[in-house]
């Protein structure tokens, strides 16, 4: 599938970006790069987040032709939202704001959250519209020129700075490059709708509080870790931080948007009874895809550190990304498989409800085990934050829907513990990288195996149907 193939590029780029730029900035300027990237995060998602998703659950090709106010509403108010923020942003900047951080870093990272979110809300814009070629596009050129200019900045400058301008001037480029392809009509005042904006925040912002707080918890513990224990603990923590959010926050999102798909377009054609049922056989399906990654990336650990982490890193990335790797799991299963809930249910007020819960529990676990685990316990205090929006919005979420396939999710849990049984006893016995190709190869042969001799998920049945067809269509001798 189109749409598809760009995520899975996009994760592997951005996983390539953050290891390069941690080896050429060195822990102490990636720690400053990290909160400028947290900041780009928090506006994106407090500021500009509600626009995309009221273009995914609003705006589609049907309601293009029908309402086309529905579309101008949302540029407008994308354009609003932007323009304001840049006269926030003079404005501080002129009155001498002491915020602690450098005045070019910091609006540096507010500019480029401002790009971000207008490249997540055209993003929406194309997948709405079936529009996978531009969205392709986008996201191509946001990442390979991302790649040139960020890692560029970062080896020629050393500055996390330039490093957060050029991934402004990378995202800038890529909306550029789709601008004629997901144009609907001239931006014009005269269509926009207040109902409609007043409908969108109604539906959106419960969400985008609870995404906002969620973004808010890896700002706070950089920024405590930095006045804590300096700039370059904060570098350490930030980097399993970073490439544990992206690609598990990528598999999340890659996998949200082909399931979301076809549930929104079962609740219109066959009603929410439908959509509702979609989702309970969707959950293990996305626990098949997520489990396994979490408890491989754990097992290979210290094989990837050894291959792919910068030298400066090593021995910290392992630490911080042991104690995180709970947290990211519950992070890539909440978004793929109990937020579509909310959505076709519009119940969003659970959202900030279970952020605020977790938010708490950040801060109150990380004060305390500060003490007694050291800056590990910032780890540990994050995980628990995750899973506890976890824990909340499942029950919540479960209460809504038929019952799921428990046996089905039973067997890629027991797979997944086999698969780390088979390949745990590899970590340190060989070279990186025959360990790693060992364990990734044995962990994925083990933990196929079970799923097809029990038929998870159909698998088996799945597979001897395609081939029965296969052979059906082969022509006779």
């Amino acid at each position: 599938m189109t749409v598809l193939l760009p995520f899975v590029i996009n994760a592997g780029m951005n996983f390539v970006l953050g290891l390069l730029v941690a080896l050429f900035l060195g822990p102490d300027e990636f720690g400053r790069y990290a909160i400028g990237a947290a900041i780009i995060v928090l506006v994106n998602t407090a500021l500009m987040d509600w626009l995309k998703l009221s273009a995914v659950r609003f705006y589609s090709q049907g309601t293009r032709q029908s309402q086309p106010e529905i579309r101008a509403t949302l540029d407008l108010l994308a354009a609003g939202i932007s323009l304001s923020l840049c006269a926030l942003l003079v404005a501080a900047v002129a009155a001498g704001l002491d915020l602690r951080l450098p005045a070019m870093l910091v609006s540096a990272a507010v500019l480029a959250g401002i790009t971000a979110g207008l490249f997540d809300y055209h993003g929406a814009i194309a997948r709405a519209r079936y529009l996978d070629a531009a969205y392709a596009r986008m996201m191509l050129v946001k990442n390979l020129l991302g790649l040139v200019l960020m890692v560029g900045g970062a080896w020629w400058l050393r500055d996390a700075t330039m490093v957060l301008l050029g991934g402004l001037a990378s995202t800038a480029a890529s909306l550029l490059a789709v601008r004629r392809a997901l144009a609907d009509a001239p931006l014009a005042l005269r269509g926009f709708r207040k109902d409609l904006a007043w409908s969108f925040a109604c539906y959106a912002l419960p969400l985008v509080a609870g995404n906002a707080i969620y973004s808010l918890i890896p700002l706070i513990n950089r920024s405590l870790l930095a006045g804590a224990h300096g700039f370059a603990e904060a570098g350490y923590f930030s980097l399993a931080s970073d490439i544990g959010l992206r690609l598990f926050g990528t598999l999340g999102a890659g996998i949200e948007i082909v399931l979301l798909r076809e549930i929104l377009r079962l609740e219109e054609t066959k009603g929410r009874a439908a959509a509702r049922r979609r989702i309970a056989r969707n959950l293990p399906l996305v626990l098949l895809i997520a489990l396994p990654a979490a408890v491989g990336l754990l097992c290979i650990l210290p094989a990837f550190e050894r291959l792919m982490v910068p030298q400066s890193f090593r021995g910290s990335f392992s630490a911080y990304m042991t104690p995180l790797l709970p947290g990211f799991l519950a992070i890539a299963l909440f978004q793929a498989a109990l937020y579509p809930v909310f959505l076709v249910e519009k119940r969003t007020l659970v959202a900030p409800l279970a952020a605020l819960l977790a938010l708490a529990v950040n801060l109150l676990l990380g004060a305390w085990l500060a003490g007694s685990a050291g800056p590990l316990g910032y780890g540990l205090a994050q995980s628990a934050a995750f899973l506890t929006v976890l824990a909340v919005t499942g029950f919540v979420a479960l209460r809504n829907l038929p019952a799921p396939p428990l046996r089905d999710s039973g067997l890629v849990i027991l797979a997944a513990l086999l698969m780390a049984v088979a390949i745990w006893p590899l970590r340190d016995r060989f070279a990186a990288l025959p360990e790693l190709a060992l364990q990734l190869g044995i962990g994925g042969i083990v933990y196929g195996a079970v799923l097809l001799a029990a038929d998870a998920l159909h698998g088996r049945t799945l597979l001897r149907l395609w081939w029965l067809a296969r052979r059906s269509r082969r022509p006779a001798p």
